[in-house]
């Protein structure tokens, strides 16, 4: 389920290349994935999109991709998720039909140039040839199979896996054609999905590099954080159902955030203190309350701590939000235990627990 909130209306939306959505919210299977986020990117800048997984970083690309989140007219856009379908189509052909226009300006000129071979005099196909090559002039499309070719190449395909029809690839390199696909045509906004988990080592440094001159907007979901730290210059995390935006690359994110979170449990500790002294000061003036034995009950300094929110005061307190405690993930795994078998002294079998119980701890990104 998405509901979004767009300035569909709004002239300077309507002509916008940067992407600003003020609202939205996106659950799945019953799951809260984002909850009145604001979705801001600008035009010509790199972002990787972060955060734990299950948290709906692929679900947010797949939303977009799928026009549930509206985006302006003019940003057209491309999510990299499947390979290319398996048929006889050679590899560099099924990178030059993902440009559909120039792919059928082409198939129009040898329809047109072939009637005209063969006899056919009509007026209006020879002014329409004229036209078509026009386009195919102003497309630059001459230089189209060259950039096919080079893209394929940085991507590990030699001349002769060039040639090749597409159902001879897996789907790992059928994955590369569909990468290449998307650096062929060039769209407003290229998400990426794990761009490097098919990659070699030799075709990682070449798409790194190959991006680094990309003009347009690129959205990236990925764990590889050394192609994150040399490929963007935004980090957008996913937070309390939100997107928070950081400048910088990975490495200037996680600091940033180290100080976010750093101050955040500051914060929490002080209100954990005022909640603290608070109750204590309430309990000892009840204790002198009981032994004065008073009959009339004066009012409380009472601290309430009831669904995420307190209050300190007397009837016109003000109600105040909880600062909820910054914390790492702690995962903890119990094995069944693990014995290895050795003689013992007397030459019968012994046995030694060497493994009973394990936990490992991290942050996420």
């Amino acid at each position: 389920m998405l509901s979004n909130s767009s300035n569909e209306n709004d002239p300077q939306w309507q002509n916008s290349l940067d992407i600003n959505i003020p609202s939205f919210t996106i659950s799945a299977a019953g799951k809260v994935l984002f909850k009145d986020a604001q979705f801001n990117i600008s035009h010509g800048r790199r972002y990787g999109l972060v955060g734990p997984n299950g948290k709906g970083k692929s679900t947010l690309l797949k939303m977009i991709a799928s026009k549930d989140l509206i985006l302006p007219p003019r940003v057209d856009f491309l999510y990299v998720e499947q390979e290319v379908e398996a048929d006889n189509t050679p590899a560099v052909d099924a990178v030059l039909r993902a440009d559909k226009i120039r792919w059928n300006l082409l198939e129009e000129e040898k329809t047109l140039s072939a009637a005209i071979d063969a006899g056919d005099e009509d007026p209006k196909k020879f002014s329409r040839l004229q036209e078509v090559l026009d386009e195919l002039n102003t497309i630059g499309a001459s230089a189209a199979e060259a950039k096919a070719r080079r893209i394929l190449f940085g991507l590990g395909f030699d001349g002769e896996m060039q040639t090749k029809p597409t159902k001879m690839f897996s789907g790992g390199w059928r994955m590369r054609i569909s990468l290449a696909r998307a650096l062929f045509i060039e769209p407003t906004l290229l998400m990426l999905d794990e761009p490097t988990n098919h990659l070699d080592l030799d075709a990682v440094i070449w798409l790194d590099n190959y991006l680094l001159g990309w003009k347009k907007t690129l959205l990236i979901v990925s764990h590889d954080q050394d192609f994150l730290n040399s490929v963007c210059d935004e980090i957008l995390h996913i937070e309390d159902l939100k997107l928070a935006s950081y400048r910088g690359n990975y490495d200037s994110f996680k600091k940033a955030e180290a100080t976010k979170l750093k101050q955040q449990q500051k914060d929490w500790e002080k209100q954990e203190s005022v909640y603290v002294n608070s109750n204590v000061r309430a309990i000892l003036r009840q204790r002198q309350r009981r032994r004065s034995k008073r009959t009339s009950v004066s009012r409380v300094h009472v601290v309430l701590r009831n669904k995420g929110s307190y209050c300190i005061g007397q009837d016109t307190a003000a109600m105040k939000e909880l600062i909820k405690r910054p914390r790492d993930t702690l995962f903890k795994s119990t094995f069944q235990m693990l014995r290895a078998f050795a003689p013992s002294d007397g030459g019968e079998p012994g046995c030694l627990q060497i493994l009973r119980e394990t936990s490992c701890h991290f942050q996420p990104h």
